[in-house]
């Protein structure tokens, strides 16, 4: 009976949930920071397109070697605001990767534009060689992994950059976000670093363009009492997301370490081949995938050991009944069989680091 009862904290710890994000830890880091940034600004009474934010805005341009930055209140209505500054004919084609989230389809869609699902490469990453009869094209740095760029900019296309997973990602001459005539930038609650809501940024290095998101995002105009151009949205980021995200780029350059300590040990001890870009100068490592042709029992492995484990995602473009066009895209269907996501985040003790390379082995 002492026994038990002297070890009955490590038991209770090998039995918990193992989330697939620890939110309330990471709050835990930034909270008082947080705190300290919004009192001023909140005691005027401020909430929105605040001093904090505009310093944030030229704090990410700086940052990402872009001119100018434009935040907004989500990565997709960043995506839609960058489609629409581009004014292509209405119904025009645009490629975007098959392997993606809906959301990188729907801002295609939202802006008038057909999406056309690409295949990828087996990195995830859109076959650039598949890129053919469209007028521009969203490019997904899938993962934290990393288009062909080089290939991409020889198109003559315009094309866009979502970068909402690779917000940490650098080929060795420049940061995901620099690439792409405007990229997109993610800070939702599941990023690496989040805006405690939700929360993106539109990057580009044209000042048209930033002039022009400016006004789309507060409904068309410049002002409120300003004429509409166009008929915009509502999409500003708060004061305190502002801070969340202020505070999240102060820690993330220890935080992305430690998720770069933790890839790699799981990527060591698994049986399972590794879907991250190790190659990467340096790689976001915003989900930890590996791929398994008997995916299913993989996952019933991790919930009776108590650890989440995902799939991103079962669902792809060229599966969505609204943008199906019967593509060739064999690559990513396959991709999307076999691929799992464990638990990475920064906030992961060791212990619980343990427990996911033991279910990997």
């Amino acid at each position: 009976m002492v026994y038990w009862l002297k070890h009955l904290p490590w038991l209770k710890s090998m039995l918990s949930k193992i989330s697939l994000f620890q939110n309330d830890r990471n709050w835990q880091q930034i909270r008082g920071q947080v705190f300290d940034l919004i009192e001023h600004d909140h005691q005027q009474g401020a909430a929105q397109n605040t001093q904090l934010v505009r310093r944030l805005e030229s704090r990410l341009a700086e940052h990402f070697d872009r001119k100018y930055c434009v935040t907004m209140a989500s990565c997709t209505d960043a995506l839609v605001v960058a489609m629409q500054v581009l004014g292509l004919p209405r119904r025009s084609w645009v490629g975007v990767s098959n392997y993606t989230f809906t959301a990188s389809a729907h801002a295609i869609a939202r802006a008038g534009y057909v999406p056309v699902p690409i295949d990828t490469g087996t990195d995830y990453c859109i076959d650039v060689d598949r890129i053919t009869g469209v007028k521009a094209v969203l490019a997904v740095d899938m993962f934290g992994n990393m288009c062909n760029w080089t290939a991409l900019d020889q198109l003559k296309i315009p094309v866009i950059n979502d970068a909402a997973q690779s917000l940490e990602s650098h080929d060795g001459h420049s940061w995901s976000a620099k690439n792409g005539v405007i990229a997109c930038v993610s800070f939702s609650p599941s990023k690496t670093v989040s805006s405690w809501g939700s929360g993106g940024a539109l990057l580009t290095d044209d000042a048209s363009i930033a002039d022009l998101a400016r006004r789309l995002r507060l409904h068309g105009k410049i002002a409120n009492d300003a004429e509409a151009i166009a008929p915009g949205m509502n999409s500003m980021m708060s004061n305190f997301e502002a801070a969340c995200v202020w505070a999240g780029l102060d820690h993330s350059e220890t935080w992305q370490q430690r998720r770069v300590e933790i890839a790699k040990y799981l990527t060591q001890s698994s049986q399972y081949k590794s879907a991250i870009d190790l190659s990467l100068h340096r790689h976001t490592h915003q989900k930890q995938v590996f791929q398994s042709n008997c995916r299913d029992q993989v996952l019933e492995q991790f919930k009776s050991a108590n650890i989440d484990c995902a799939v991103h995602y079962r669902m792809l473009i060229e599966d969505e009944g609204i943008y199906n066009q019967s593509n060739h895209v064999p690559v990513s269907t396959q991709l999307s069989k076999i691929s799992f996501t464990v638990p990475n985040q920064h906030t992961l003790t060791d212990q619980e680091v343990e427990r996911i390379a033991k279910e990997l082995r």
